[in-house]
């Protein structure tokens, strides 16, 4: 009996073994794999930073270039992971110094007007009150009571899910020093896959190489239009706070935008944090502020989020939405981001084929 068919019965008898374990124990079997996936979540968090800032490494890659003809592969290779890195620094920290001065000022304003602000807010529900003979307000004093005796417990929680997304950002922090890793070692790293895909896959390694450049390029315009449109989202949304003259027009628009990108519901969950802003100023004002938000919502999703992610992609608008809508419908928030480049990759794939009929 030779090696290779020794190895085929040991690795066959693993996996027979791995299914009967599943079978018999399958609580046991699903904790070990979501402790390996816990312990692999830096890896693949990484993996996926890599995608993204090997968009931007390429330019620049590509005008280091043009600038330093004589440099070698390797120093092009680290001038333009660092380059790319510093440049998304220097996003992050530019969004933090909008942010953060306008949110502490938001802040102290709160505090500093808060005896005005309550007694405010109490003659306003009372005059409601008196006019609402839905019994509307009894309804909501007696769910604010409910709330406050349930306020301990959900606070205890929170305290939960506060450590909870503390080793969220770590795992994030680690995953940015794996996808360092990743891109500086970029050229090795395919060239050990492409070997290992060339042996298991035979005559088609040409075929897959092809399908693996179609996926990679159909991702990569995703990423690309989703930042676009966020964009697009987060100047238009400042265009009109000015119109309209709501307050904290640039921090606000900084949060749509910055939500944006995730696709579609990204602005209703920036519009939460913006309207308890505008809120603290003025109640009516916050409610003609979520009008507005609806509004462009609307705008974004059936205007501007296929026109730009679908020219992008270069697939239609209207399979944009339907995308959108299964991937909702199927995988919820991972279907709605998955959604719309695999629709892509699909409508290629026909394109493809009847290309070749």
């Amino acid at each position: 009996m030779d090696k290779k068919t020794i190895r085929t019965i040991l690795f066959t008898a693993f996996i027979a073994a791995a299914l009967v374990a599943a079978a018999i124990k399958p609580e046991f079997f699903s904790g070990i794999l979501s402790k390996a996936a816990g312990l692999l979540m830096p890896l693949f968090i990484g993996a996926a930073i890599a995608f993204v800032m090997n968009i931007p490494m390429m330019q620049l890659r590509k005008l280091w270039r043009k600038l330093f003809k004589k440099a070698g592969e390797k120093a092009l290779t680290t001038l333009s992971v660092a380059a790319a890195y510093i440049l998304l620094i220097g996003v992050v920290a530019g969004i933090m110094w909008i942010i953060v001065p306008q949110l502490i000022s938001s802040i102290k304003l709160f505090f500093d007007n808060f005896d005005e602000y309550y007694s405010n807010f109490i003659g306003y529900c009372e005059r409601l009150e008196r006019r609402d003979t839905l019994g509307i307000f009894t309804a909501l004093r007696k769910a604010l009571e409910s709330f406050s005796k349930g306020l301990p417990e959900m606070l205890e929680k929170a305290a939960i899910k506060g450590s909870d997304i503390v080793g969220s950002v770590a795992r994030i922090l680690i995953g940015f020093v794996f996808s360092i890793y990743i891109l500086s070692d970029k050229e090795n790293i395919r060239k050990g896959v492409s070997v290992i895909v060339k042996k298991y896959s035979g005559e088609r390694y040409e075929a897959v190489c092809r399908r693996y450049r179609m996926v990679y390029d159909t991702f990569s315009r995703f990423v690309v239009g989703q930042i676009s449109e966020a964009l697009i989202l987060g100047v238009l949304c400042y265009i009109g706070m000015k119109i309209f003259r709501f307050e904290y027009a640039l921090l606000i628009s900084t949060i749509i935008g910055v939500t944006a990108l995730i696709p579609v519901v990204g602005a209703i969950v920036g519009t939460v944090p913006s309207a308890l802003l505008i809120f603290l100023i003025s109640p009516i004002r916050a409610i003609w502020f979520v009008v507005f938000i609806i509004v462009l919502q609307q705008l974004e999703n059936n205007l501007i989020y296929p026109k730009v992610v679908g020219k992008n992609l270069g697939i239609p608008p209207v399979l944009v939405l339907l995308a959108i809508m299964l991937g909702a419908g199927i995988g919820g928030a991972a279907g709605i981001l998955l959604g719309v480049p695999l629709m892509s990759l699909a409508y290629a794939l026909l394109l493809e084929k009847l290309a070749e009929e």
